[in-house]
């Protein structure tokens, strides 16, 4: 009877401590485990064919930044398998945010020759919205994703710890210029 009992109070605890791992999971923030500054410069050029180019011609120069931040919505995971004191876990999608983008107004450069106009500030922020297509494109370079990544599972592995629990983790660390570009919000 004594040790039907024990195993009784083991299988209980560790249900609660599964159901307490749940738990934390669920209330966990959205970590934001990666941030970097990207800055691109946007540039234009009138085109040949333009009949504005013979009273002379008008080129520019545009700084744009960006902060850009890759993270992983704990409270999003729903793949947890436990066996034993090991919990297996898929993680989501890590997201990746383009934001406070904004052009640098002292570092525009512009050549504005002949009878032409300057450039309005509708042009030039016209023209500074491809910055955020070209810092899309710098996505890769940036190394985000792999870093948000480890440290999700620093974060995970630290509330499993608590529990005693192990965690093996089946996480996607490669992906493709295409597949950055999916994971954004």
């Amino acid at each position: 009877m004594l040790p039907l009992l024990s195993a009784l109070c083991l299988i209980c605890c560790k249900r609660d401590k599964e159901a307490e791992f749940r738990q934390a999971l669920n209330t966990a923030p959205v970590l934001y485990t990666a941030e970097a500054k990207a800055k691109v410069f946007v540039e234009s050029t009138d085109e040949p064919s333009s009949l504005m180019r013979h009273f002379g011609q008008r080129t520019i120069i545009i700084p744009v930044s960006a902060n850009v931040k890759a993270g992983i919505d704990i409270s999003e995971i729903k793949a947890v398998r436990a066996e034993g004191n090991t919990v297996y876990i898929t993680l989501p999608e890590p997201f990746i945010e383009i934001e406070s983008t904004h052009i640098d107004y002292g570092g525009i450069a512009s050549s504005v020759t002949g009878m032409r106009d300057n450039f309005t500030e509708s042009e030039i922020t016209a023209l500074a919205a491809e910055g955020r297509d070209k810092i899309v494109e710098k996505l890769p370079e940036l190394g985000l994703v792999e870093p948000a990544i480890l440290q999700a599972e620093q974060s995970i592995r630290s509330i499993a710890s608590s529990l005693g629990l192990e965690v093996v983790f089946d996480v996607k660390t490669d992906y493709t210029p295409k597949e950055l570009k999916e994971l954004l919000r």
